[in-house]
């Protein structure tokens, strides 16, 4: 849980025969990162790999995939197992469809555009309905004719071979000889009009429009019986087609992945990382499977292993902020932990309106429950909703609303604390000193609060570099952020004297033992981290300090409620119309001081633990844990097989 799960490599040596059910427990194991094989390894096998099977698996996976892309979607109701590729070819074999879906497909497409081109030809013909002649004296082998919009109507138009028929409607008819067209195209060009032609047609408009209408009316039938057959294949096939699908994609991910495998005429070899701990049960399993014959072994190796975090299922969702830095090494602490246990505190109190706390919980339960059970028709705008997502996925964002709601849930804590409600003071409170916000009039006591927070995560990033560097044998770093430790303590012991008018002279015990501290820091930083380590001693002071900014954030939210809630308290003794003004100013002011709410505690207590507490021990660049395997959702795994 403080560190990410501890992983080695194995090998896997055994015979050809049992590659494939190896291979295929690999996958439903889902445990195993395999990688390319040792070169050295792989000279021994010669690296003879057939994909022969891959293409035949490709193309029956890209043929039923499109079955699906055609068929109504069915709920598969169970789970099919397949033992091995050859059952899974039998089940292939029985699906016939083929021949019949592209016809139907064709049909569907045919149908579709004719329905298309009979609506393109009806758009004109309603505009001009009121037509009474028949369409041929519209357009002949002398003349052609368009409809434009009555406003486009003008001078430059309005031509010796052009006339204009005014449909009553808002459109017009304008009709020119042929031999003009050139010019008159050449005249519409210049400018952007509201255009369209004529249909080429005999008859009057009344009868054309009917006979689109038929024709439109009949494909749809069609469509009908074509959509009627199609639900008709997807009750008998759909499920089916499923589970070969899914099967299938498993299929080409295992012959895909012989690349990384050395083989030889009569065996192959490959490598992967594990988990420690699964490694007993992967072993028992792949030599029940082949008979015992297959070889495993763990390697020493000098390459980093990839990172599989390891938290409990509540605090798993703060993992995605750990990802946003950086993935820890397998050797390092984990943060996630510290991370949710701290950042929601950091924003609780930050934000410190128990207001703002509630409205941040609802929005953050809408989202998620919004997220879970999408509605088939959205009121929120969808610029709003469009910007939203463009900024982070649907997962990243429900991620985010379930960080906020202990965090808000705290904010309710602080401001019920600080008597703080959308800025308003509800009731009298035992410690709060005047009718000014509780913040306002404990600035003092909050700022040495912060100041002793800053004191304590630093020191405590430190204690964490401390035990990182000595596991990885790095004990000068180690001992060199001892020294720092101490220079820390040293200034707040001195700074809190010269706060509190305490004497700095040696001569005063504090005093004396913070320039104690100070010295040895200084010298142990010296010799452990060389004299350049010395240009970071002003950012050990303003890490520290930084961690002010708790009380900063508060403070200006505090401060903003209080302007607005002010300025609208002065407005209800005034006519009506200033206080619908004040009521503007309150409704637009409070959202606006929301929304900060949000955002600046968000990143600044972020911040406060990537920059100031992170950088003590967090060396970072983890390579993600990204097993062999596949989520089923139609199929199970020989693991699932009663």
């Amino acid at each position: 849980m403080l560190k990410p799960v501890k992983m080695v490599k194995i090998r896997v040596i055994g015979l050809n025969t049992y590659k494939n059910i190896i291979i295929d427990d690999m996958h439903d194991l889902n445990v195993i990162q395999i990688e390319n094989t040792d070169q050295e390894v792989a000279k021994i096998f010669n690296i003879q790999i057939s994909n022969s099977k891959y293409k035949m698996l490709a193309d029956n996976l890209s043929k039923f995939k499109g079955f699906l892309s055609i068929l109504p979607e069915r709920p598969v109701k169970e789970k099919k197992y397949f033992s091995s590729q050859e059952e899974l070819l039998e089940s292939i074999s029985k699906i016939t469809i083929a021949g019949e879906l592209s016809r139907l497909k064709d049909d569907d497409d045919r149908y579709n555009s004719i329905i298309r081109e009979s609506q393109t030809i009806l758009k004109p013909l309603e505009i001009i309905s009121g037509f009474g002649e028949d369409l041929s004296i519209l357009n002949n082998s002398y003349v052609e004719s368009f409809i434009i919009g009555s406003s486009m109507e003008n001078a430059s138009l309005k031509t010796d071979y052009s006339i204009f028929t005014d449909m009553g409607n808002g459109y017009s008819i304008v009709t020119i000889n042929r031999k003009n067209e050139p010019e008159f195209l050449s005249l519409i060009s210049s400018k952007t009009y509201d255009i369209m032609k004529v249909p080429e047609l005999n008859g009057t408009v009344k009868d054309n429009i009917e006979a689109q209408n038929k024709i439109i009316a009949d494909a749809r039938e069609y469509l009908n019986g074509i959509a009627s057959s199609l639900n008709a294949l997807s009750d008998k096939y759909y499920e089916t087609i499923a589970q070969i699908t899914e099967q299938l994609e498993i299929y080409v991910k295992e012959e895909e992945i012989l690349s990384n495998i050395a083989s030889s005429e009569n065996a192959f070899a490959m490598e992967g990382w594990i988990p420690e701990s699964e490694y007993e049960n992967v072993s028992a399993i792949l030599n029940k499977d082949s008979n015992n014959t297959v070889m495993i072994k763990t390697i020493e190796t000098k390459e980093d292993p990839p990172t599989k975090l390891s938290n409990p299922r509540h605090f798993k969702i703060f993992e995605f902020f750990i990802r946003f830095y950086s993935l820890p090494e397998e050797y390092e602490f984990d943060p996630t932990l510290i991370f949710a246990l701290v950042f929601p505190v950091f924003f609780g109190l930050m934000v410190g309106d128990a207001g703002y706390g509630l409205v941040i919980l609802l929005v953050s339960l809408f989202i998620i429950h919004r997220i879970d059970h999408p509605p088939t028709k959205s009121h929120i705008p969808k610029k709003i909703s469009g910007f939203v997502l463009m900024i982070m996925g649907k997962n990243s964002l429900k991620t985010l609303a379930k960080a906020l709601i202990p965090s808000s849930i705290i904010a309710i804590i602080f401001g019920i604390i600080f008597n703080e409600f959308f800025g308003f003071t509800i009731y009298p409170v035992p410690f709060q000193i005047s009718p000014a916000p509780v913040p306002v009039t404990h600035i003092g006591l909050l700022l040495v609060i912060s100041g002793y927070i800053g004191l304590a995560f630093v020191t405590f990033g430190f204690v964490l570099g401390i035990i990182n560097n000595f596991y990885i044998k790095h004990r000068k770093a180690a001992i060199a952020k001892i020294g720092w430790i101490l220079m820390a303590w040293a200034f707040a012991v001195l700074g809190l004297n010269l706060i509190h008018r305490v004497s700095l002279s040696p001569t005063e015990f504090s005093s004396l033992i913070g320039y104690i501290m100070l010295i040895v820091g200084f010298i142990m930083v010296i010799v452990f981290e060389g004299t350049l380590s010395l240009m970071e001693i002003p950012s050990i002071i303003s890490h520290v300090l930084s961690y002010t900014r708790i009380v900063g954030i508060l403070l200006a939210s505090v401060v903003l409620a209080l302007v607005i809630n002010t300025v609208f308290r002065a407005t209800l003794s005034d006519p009506f119309y200033f206080i619908i003004l004040g009521v503007v100013i309150l409704v637009v002011g409070q959202l606006f001081n929301l929304v900060i709410a949000v955002f600046e505690p968000g990143i600044q207590g972020a911040r406060l633990l990537y920059v100031e507490f992170f950088s003590k021990f967090y060396f970072g660049n983890g390579k993600q844990f990204s097993p062999f395997g596949s989520h089923r959702r139609f199929t199970l795994k020989k693991f699932d097989k009663k």
